[in-house]
């Protein structure tokens, strides 16, 4: 699915919690912390720019 999402578009982004961020590092989305949004739980931006030539 975020391969077919990748292809069809060029900026997505995605908020998750720090067990998914290696996921979403995988498929080359660039990872910034939030910090801790919620009492104990790191929250993190993941976002991707397709290189369109």
């Amino acid at each position: 699915m975020i391969t077919f999402l990748t292809d069809q578009y060029p900026f997505i982004t995605a908020e998750t919690d720090k067990d998914a961020v290696d996921f979403y590092r995988k498929y080359g989305f660039f990872i910034t912390s939030l910090g801790e949004k919620y009492p104990g739980v790191e929250r993190f931006l993941c976002e991707y720019r397709a290189e369109r030539l």
